[in-house]
C-alpha cells in the first residue's frame, strides 16, 4: 500500500515552518476541478510539481498576535483541536507569545515561542518546500535519508538548536496538575552534549537500511507518483494545493491559504483508490483573529528547569572514568 501516512507526515512538517510562493504565473488558464472549485493548473511532470515555471510572487503569512485562533477537525470524527494565541510575556529579554492546545474544549498544553526566532524557521521552511516541490524524491533522500542520518549534519543540528532556542517554556495539564517545563540553559546544555560527544545523535538515530522494507517501498512508490500545484478557493478562501497522485494507489491534497492565522493550513486530505485502505481528511472547522480565551491563567502546581533534567541524564551516559 501506498504510504500515504508517511508522505503527509513529511508534507505537514514542511508546511508547519514555512512554504514556496503562491501566485501562478502568465498564460496559464483557469480549470474546474473535481469539486467545482476554480483553479489555475501547473502542468504536471513525474516526481516534479513545476513550482519554478508555475508559481511565482511571495507567499505571506498572517502575523501572529494574541487573540488569533484556529480550530481543526477530522473527517468522521466528533472531536476537534484547536491552537489559539492567548498571552504575550517577556521572557529574557525576549518578548513571547503563548501558544495554547485545545482538545475536546480542554486546554491540555501551552508553550511560549519567541517569534522572531520562529519567523527564522520559517524563512527555513519556505528554502525546504521549494526544493520538495522541485523534486520530491530527491528531498527525501537527502533531508530523510534511510540510514537515519538526517540529525546528524550541520545544518539539521542548527535548525534544531534554533527551534530549541525559540521554545522558551511549556505547560502541560496531566489530568491532575498544571506543569511548567522551563528550557532555560536547555539549548546550551544540548550544544554541549553534541559537541562533547557527536556520536551521540547518530547513535540515538541509527537504521539499518536492509531492515527497513517499508522505507524502500515508499521510496519505489513516490517515484512512480506525479506532482502538482494549483491555486483553488476553498470555503471562501484563496488557497494554494498541492497534489500528489500515484496511478494505483491513490491521490494526497493538501492545501494551504495566506489567509489563516497561526498556520496555513486549510486541509490535508488522503484519497486511496482501495476503499479498504485508510484514508481521510483533517481541515479547519473555524479560525479568528481575536476572541481567544487563556485556559491557563493560574500559577502552576510545579516547576520543573528541564536543563537540570538533561545535564543528570548526561552524566549518566557520561563515561566511567578510569
Amino acid at each position: 500500500m501506498f504510504k500515504f501516512s508517511m508522505m503527509l507526515a513529511v508534507l505537514l512538517v514542511v508546511f508547519a515552518f514555512g512554504c514556496t510562493d503562491q501566485a501562478n504565473s502568465a498564460g496559464e488558464e483557469n480549470a474546474t476541478d473535481e469539486n467545482g472549485e476554480t483553479a489555475e493548473t501547473a502542468e504536471t511532470s513525474d516526481n516534479s510539481a513545476t513550482a519554478n515555471d508555475a508559481v511565482t510572487g511571495d507567499f505571506n503569512y498572517t502575523p501572529p498576535e494574541v487573540g488569533q485562533w484556529i480550530a481543526y477537525a477530522v473527517e468522521g470524527e466528533d472531536a476537534e483541536f484547536e491552537i489559539a494565541i492567548v498571552a504575550e510575556e517577556e521572557y529574557q529579554g525576549a518578548n513571547c507569545l503563548w501558544y495554547q492546545i485545545v482538545v475536546e474544549d480542554e486546554a491540555v498544553a501551552q508553550v511560549l515561542i519567541d517569534p522572531e526566532l520562529m519567523a527564522e524557521l520559517v524563512i527555513l521552511g519556505d528554502v525546504y518546500m521549494q526544493e520538495l516541490i522541485a523534486d520530491p524524491v530527491a528531498y527525501i533522500e537527502e533531508y530523510m535519508p534511510e540510514d537515519g542520518s538526517y540529525l546528524t549534519n550541520e545544518e539539521a543540528i542548527a535548525n534544531m538548536m534554533l527551534l530549541l532556542n525559540a521554545i522558551k517554556q511549556v505547560k502541560v495539564n496531566d489530568g491532575t496538575q498544571l506543569m511548567l517545563l522551563d528550557m532555560a540553559g536547555v539549548p546550551e546544555l544540548v550544544e554541549q552534549m553534541i559537541a562533547e560527544n557527536p556520536e551521540l545523535l547518530e547513535q540515538s538515530m541509527e537504521m539499518n537500511p536492509t531492515e527497513d522494507p517499508e522505507f524502500q517501498e515508499f521510496m519505489a512508490e513516490l517515484e512512480a507518483a506525479e506532482f502538482s500545484i494549483e491555486e483553488v478557493e476553498i470555503e471562501g478562501l484563496a488557497c494554494l494545493r498541492f497534489n500528489a497522485t500515484h496511478p494505483e494507489e491513490g491521490s494526497i491534497f493538501f492545501a494551504i491559504s495566506e489567509e489563516l492565522p497561526i498556520l496555513p493550513l486549510m486541509e490535508a486530505t488522503v484519497l486511496p483508490n482501495d476503499p479498504e485502505n485508510e484514508g481521510g481528511s483533517v481541515y479547519v472547522s473555524g479560525f479568528g483573529y481575536d476572541g481567544a480565551e487563556n485556559l491557563m491563567t493560574g500559577a502552576p502546581d510545579q516547576t520543573i528547569p528541564l536543563a537540570m533534567m538533561l545535564q543528570g541524564m548526561a552524566s549518566q551516559m557520561a563515561p566511567p572514568t578510569q
